[in-house]
């Protein structure tokens, strides 16, 4: 999984989104400072054929004659069972670091841009019509040292691969999701090779940032731009990268830029928001912070992080107040019930828990998930009330 916002004493990096405004042409009017971070060709050593090539014993198994002749639901069940395995436990999810198909293969395991890397490469092998996309999902943080970061939520999309009992049913599409948290089946915006390419260089970028390696940094976030300019993180990155280097105006610049493309997004307004507060330019950081607040109160996504952040603070009462706003603003995100349900267990209400499992029933949740947690809310319902 990949993300977006701040907290207070950290900067912020986004992990991999969307953007709208098209720039003028690749690289253009971006400040490149390329002896301040020794730039050479040749520093970034992944190419987008190598993001997406096969390991050659996987390409083996997906060429079995079984894999071809089949219908699309049984293109799709061969692909699982070849990929994942019968049980689906042959991987383990793993945030943190974004690795190539071929790596993901034999480590086993992945982040969502990584598994979804896999997933989609294998689909082309098998000639399936398939697209990754990104989708919106409650934002989380993920510290490290003194940088937080925010993650963006990507994934694969089968086109017309599921047909019901009814054979003249038209068929359906399939979303294949990998995190255990924020699994989605809404459709999202669609990302070609070349943007899931973008995404992974500012991921490696982002891991050489926090381990302080900026050379390596500053390579990746420019290829990353140059490889996608309408994605607006890797400019925000590379702008965290700029300020750290004392290139303020540049920093700046790229600020703007990032603000332009994701009108949406709240990582790039709040980091030029920070930049002018520290600058003492007071009155034009707290424009930023209107517009910060405002796109919030709006935003039923962002009512759900809060309430996701303060259950991992083990502040359940605040928990239930933000995702109870959530729930009025949404109604049928599954994620709002399940969240609640489990807010509701921790604050010692287990009826209320259980409505909340009925009502994600109602909506197609997963009935092992949601009989294993109604058993435990069941199980404790005599757990006293927690703060």
């Amino acid at each position: 999984m990949l993300r977006s916002a701040i907290l207070a004493a950290a900067s912020a990096l986004a992990l991999s989104g969307c953007a709208t405004t098209e720039p003028t042409a690749v690289g253009e009017g971006t400040p490149w400072r390329d002896a301040a971070f020794s730039w050479r060709a040749g520093a970034v050593t992944v190419s987008q054929d190598d993001l997406f090539r096969l390991d050659l014993e996987l390409l083996k198994l997906v060429q079995d004659p079984a894999g071809h002749g089949l219908s699309p639901s049984q293109k799709l069940k061969h692909l699982l069972g070849v990929v994942y395995g019968a049980d689906s436990r042959r991987f383990t999810y793993a945030a943190g670091h974004s690795t190539t198909a071929s790596e993901t293969w034999r480590l086993k395991r992945g982040d969502c841009l990584s598994l979804t890397v896999l997933t989609y490469s294998v689909a082309r092998a098998l000639d399936m019509p398939v697209q990754m996309q990104e989708v919106d999902t409650p934002i989380l943080f993920d510290r490290r040292g003194a940088l937080d970061f925010v993650n963006q939520h990507v994934n694969v999309l089968f086109k017309r691969a599921h047909r019901t009992i009814t054979e003249d049913a038209e068929p359906k599409d399939v979303v294949v999701d990998f995190e255990p948290d924020f699994a989605s089946p809404k459709p999202g915006r669609a990302l070609s090779e070349r943007s899931i390419y973008a995404r992974y260089l500012n991921n490696i970028a982002t891991e050489h940032l926090a381990r302080g390696a900026p050379e390596l940094a500053y390579a990746h976030y420019k290829a990353a731009i140059e490889a996608d300019p309408r994605y607006a993180a890797s400019y925000g990155n590379l702008a965290l990268l700029y300020r750290h280097a004392s290139l303020q105006a540049e920093a700046e610049q790229l600020l703007n830029h990032a603000v332009r493309l994701a009108q949406a997004g709240d990582v790039p307004v709040y980091a030029m928001q920070q930049l002018l507060a520290e600058q003492g330019r007071d009155g034009e950081a707290r424009r930023y912070e209107s517009i910060l607040q405002s796109r919030r109160t709006r935003d039923p996504y962002h009512w759900i992080s809060l309430g996701v952040r303060h259950l991992e603070a083990g502040e359940n009462r605040r928990a239930i107040a933000a995702l109870e706003q959530a729930r009025e603003m949404t109604g049928n995100f599954r994620e709002v019930h399940a969240f609640l349900a489990l807010a509701y267990w921790r604050a010692g209400e287990p009826t209320r828990a259980n409505q909340e499992l009925t009502l994600l029933a109602s909506l197609g949740g997963s009935e092992s998930g949601i009989a294993k947690l109604r058993k435990k809310i069941n199980t404790n319902s005599g757990l006293p009330q927690q703060n």
